[in-house]
């Protein structure tokens, strides 16, 4: 009797284990968590959709339902800026599912805003670019090539950049990426400016430092004339008269550069009043420069003019 009762114990509760394991992985049931994560995620509470996500895909024996969960497993753990895990869903789904996948084109797309958020930038080009030649009529196709005219921009190739940014607003007048490309072209004209008048500035300072080491000979011959003509007295009261104003002309102006490389030490902003600075600074050397090549002309006259006495 005790083994009969022993019997019909272990037939209970295996029946009731086996209803409990059947209700647990009922279709409706793990449906309705499925339904449960993609709330939260949109609401976007990541971590906690993540945590249903994965219940799913470990207890879950649908195997229909589980191969999307990877999909939405690698969505949530992106925007949670957990990009390593994020990557090993997406690939598993790329991987097992290129044929049965619901969402393998977006998946497809979001491996390449993946490797932009990675910094992978070319990478991303690469993958986004594939994407629109393999999904051309994909709704996501206007933002595939938003982020590949931000993987160019990251790259400073900002011509291309323009380019793509140009065609998002242009043929595809309707996306949501469409203020975006209006902003980023904004933002590349600005950025252009800057680096205009950044190069302009390298360069003429450049010029300046050429220029100048050129005039460091000439001054050095300029003094040196100056000191025997003053000693000698051989220079015409007109010459002289010049090369006094000329002089006391370029004492003023090395004071106003030597006051203004002051100032551009205090400045430590890139704003547009410190590059007028540096412009005045620049156009000042010039100046002065240019009064010294004046200076030496002179110079140069009074010794032809004393070459001709006999």
């Amino acid at each position: 009797m005790y083994r009969s009762f022993l019997i019909k114990f272990v037939f209970i509760f295996f029946s009731i284990v086996t209803g409990l394991s059947l209700f647990a992985d009922s279709k409706v049931d793990w449906m309705n968590e499925e339904e449960k994560a993609k709330k939260l995620f949109k609401e976007e509470k990541y971590d906690e959709a993540i945590i249903v996500f994965r219940e799913i895909v470990l207890s879950s024996e649908n195997e229909k339902l589980k191969q999307e969960i990877y999909f939405w497993l690698a969505k949530a753990y992106m925007n949670s800026e957990k990009y390593k895990l994020a990557e090993t869903n997406l690939e598993y789904y790329l991987s097992n599912y290129k044929n049965s996948g619901l969402n393998y084109p977006e998946a497809f797309y979001q491996k390449g805003r993946l490797l932009f958020l990675q910094e992978m930038y070319q990478e991303a080009i690469e993958q986004l670019n594939t994407f629109t030649k393999l999904f051309p009529n994909d709704p996501l196709v206007s933002n595939a090539y938003y982020w590949i005219g931000e993987s160019l921009y990251a790259l400073g190739q900002f011509e291309d950049s323009i380019y793509i940014f140009n065609l998002v607003i242009n043929k595809y007048p309707n996306s949501n990426k469409k203020e975006a490309s209006y902003y980023k072209l904004r933002l590349i004209e600005h950025k252009k400016s800057e680096l205009v008048l950044q190069n302009l500035l390298k360069w003429s300072y450049e010029q300046y430092i050429s220029s100048l080491n050129q005039f460091k000979v000439k001054e050095k011959s300029l003094q040196q004339a100056i000191d025997m003509y003053q000693q000698n007295g051989t220079i015409s009261k007109e010459s002289k008269d010049k090369i006094d104003k000329l002089l006391e002309e370029n004492q003023n102006l090395t004071d106003k550069v030597i006051n203004l490389e002051k100032q551009l030490k205090e400045l430590t902003s890139g704003d547009g009043e410190s590059y007028n600075d540096k412009l005045r600074q620049l156009q000042l050397k010039d100046e002065l420069l240019s009064k010294k090549e004046e200076v030496l002309m002179i110079l140069e006259e009074s010794l032809r003019e004393k070459e001709k006495t006999p």
